[in-house]
C-alpha cells in the first residue's frame, strides 16, 4: 500500500521529501477566486497539456505516483441554473480529462443526490472523452451513505468505471449513521478504491491528523483489511493550517510516520 497525500501538484518535491510515495493532485481550486482560497490557475489555459507536462516528469524523477485526483467541487452540478455553473462544469471537465493525462487511475467527485450524481457522472465521462480514469464518488458527512452506494451500484451495473472514495472523517460524523466506522465500511465493501484519511472529534469536519480525535484507527485498518481493499493510503490533511513552520514541519513528519503506522497495522490484520 502506497501512502500518498492530496496536494497541489506543485508540492511533488516536497513531498518526496517529507517521505511519501504518491500524490493525490487536487483540482479543487481551479474554480476559485481568491476568497477564501486562492486560484489555481494550472489549467486556466486551452494549452494546459504543457502546464502539466513538467510535473509528470518532475514526479518520474522523484520516484513519486500520481495515483488520483480531486475534481473541483464547491458547486451544485444538479443546479445547471445556478451562477456561474458553465464555467465550473467547464473547468471540472477540463480537471477530468487533466486527470487522466497525469495517468491518475481514479478521480473524486462528491456526491449528490442519487439520479442528480448518475446524470453527472454520465455527462462528464461524455463530454470529456476519458476512456481509462475511473470515479470514485465520496462520502459527504450530512448525506445517507445508501444514496451513494445506489448511485454507484446503478453506474457500475451500466458499464462505468466507478467506485466510492472512503472519506473516513466524513463517516465518523455522519449524523444520519447509527452504526460505527468498521460496519459502514463492510457495507461498502469492494466498492471502496480511495480513502481520504483523517480525523476528527465528530463534532466537525477537522481534517486532523490521526490519532488527534477519536476515529477507532486499529479497527478501521482492520476493517479495510477485511473488505479487501486494495488501494493507497491517502491523507488529505490540512498542513497549512498550521501557522508556524518549523511546527508544520514536526506535523506533517507526524504524519507520514503514524501513516506508515497505520499501513502495518492493515498490513498484519
Amino acid at each position: 500500500m502506497l501512502l500518498s497525500a492530496n496536494a497541489n501538484i506543485r508540492k511533488i518535491k516536497e513531498l518526496k521529501r517529507l517521505g511519501y510515495d504518491a500524490i493525490d493532485v487536487g483540482f479543487t481550486r481551479v474554480i476559485y477566486n481568491d476568497d477564501p482560497y486562492p486560484h489555481e490557475d494550472i489549467l486556466d489555459s486551452e494549452n494546459w497539456e504543457k502546464n502539466l507536462d513538467p510535473y509528470i516528469e518532475e514526479a518520474k524523477e522523484c520516484g513519486i505516483k500520481i495515483v488520483s485526483t480531486h475534481l473541483p467541487y464547491r458547486y451544485d452540478y444538479t443546479d445547471p441554473s445556478a451562477e456561474r455553473f458553465d464555467y465550473f462544469h467547464e473547468m471540472a471537465v477540463r480537471s477530468l480529462k487533466a486527470s487522466e493525462y497525469l495517468g491518475a487511475e481514479w478521480t473524486v467527485m462528491h456526491v449528490n443526490t442519487v439520479e442528480g450524481t448518475v446524470e453527472y457522472v454520465k455527462r462528464l465521462v461524455a463530454e470529456s472523452g476519458v476512456k481509462d480514469i475511473g470515479i470514485a464518488i465520496e462520502n459527504m458527512a450530512k448525506r445517507p451513505i445508501n444514496e451513494l452506494i445506489e448511485a454507484v451500484d446503478i453506474l457500475a451495473a451500466e458499464g462505468y468505471k466507478v467506485g466510492i472514495c472512503l472519506d473516513i472523517g466524513h463517516a465518523h460524523i455522519n449524523k444520519f449513521l447509527e452504526n460505527d466506522l468498521p460496519e459502514v465500511i463492510a457495507t461498502m465493501g469492494k466498492r471502496i478504491k480511495m480513502l481520504h484519511v483523517h480525523d476528527n472529534n465528530r463534532a466537525s469536519d477537522m481534517h486532523k491528523a490521526p490519532f488527534m480525535g477519536t476515529v477507532p484507527w486499529k479497527k478501521v485498518m482492520t476493517a479495510l483489511k477485511e473488505a479487501g481493499y486494495e488501494g493507497e493510503f491517502n491523507f488529505e490533511l490540512q498542513p497549512e493550517k498550521v501557522p508556524h513552520a518549523a511546527s508544520r514541519e514536526l506535523y506533517e513528519q507526524y504524519s507520514v510516520e503514524i501513516g506508515k503506522y497505520l499501513i502495518e497495522l492493515f498490513d498484519k490484520a
